[in-house]
């Protein structure tokens, strides 16, 4: 059990994403981490819980109006804090960062394919670096279709045929936007907000849990 959370929004996110985190630390103690993006990731992961992770300093280096956060428990890979604090990333095509409740039945099977079959490097034991490859190969084998709506959406069914198990994703990707999904069969828990700004504009979030919404302004919409 993990916590995830992602914010679209037309203002600096980084401080709802860490209100964000507080209200889910209960779903993992291990490590944290917050990435944004505003031109290029900016990230800050650590060890142990959110408040003893993040400094003011930390924050004002988290620029942006989109991003992702993790609390991680420790359900598969590597228990050290450090070494499979999310948000990950890959820096082609575009650049992808993803952060992750999951569990894959099949990590090791694929594990061995993408390195085998595709050369792929792994960094981590972390289960969502499978994701994150398979993701990111799809989308570079279309980069020359300029849909890229269409080219996302082929590449998470892409995943959903070769990843086994239980998960639910939020990611960013450069100069493009959000993307957010989870498994075929809804194991992991994923719901969605919408917070109306003056202007007539929308923000989104999406989280583990909707227990930040109201406090965040965000109104819940379901999953």
């Amino acid at each position: 059990m993990c916590g995830t959370l992602g914010i679209f929004s037309h203002k600096p996110v980084a401080q709802e994403l860490y209100d964000g985190l507080i209200h889910l630390q209960h779903r993992g103690q291990d490590a944290c981490g917050i990435l944004t993006y505003s031109e290029k990731f900016h990230i800050k992961r650590g060890s142990g819980l959110v408040r003893d992770s993040f400094k003011q300093e930390d924050m004002e280096i988290l620029q942006g109006n989109m991003g992702i956060a993790h609390v991680r428990y420790p359900t598969s890979g590597s228990k050290s804090g450090a070494e499979n604090a999310q948000p990950l990333m890959i820096f082609a095509p575009y650049g992808i960062a993803m952060a992750h409740n999951g569990d894959m039945t099949n990590y090791y099977e694929l594990k061995e394919e993408l390195q085998a079959n595709d050369k792929a490097y792994f960094n981590t034991t972390s289960d969502l670096e499978i994701i994150l490859n398979i993701f990111a190969l799809e989308m570079h084998k279309r980069f020359n279709n300029e849909n890229i709506f269409e080219n996302i959406c082929e590449s998470v069914d892409t995943i959903f045929e070769r990843c086994k198990g239980a998960y639910s994703v939020c990611s960013v990707i450069a100069g493009k936007g959000m993307v957010v999904f989870r498994d075929p069969h809804g194991i992991r828990p994923l719901s969605c907000g919408t917070r109306i700004n003056k202007d007539g504009t929308t923000d989104y979030i999406f989280s583990s849990e909707n227990t930040m919404y109201y406090p965040l302004g965000f109104k819940h919409q379901g999953d």
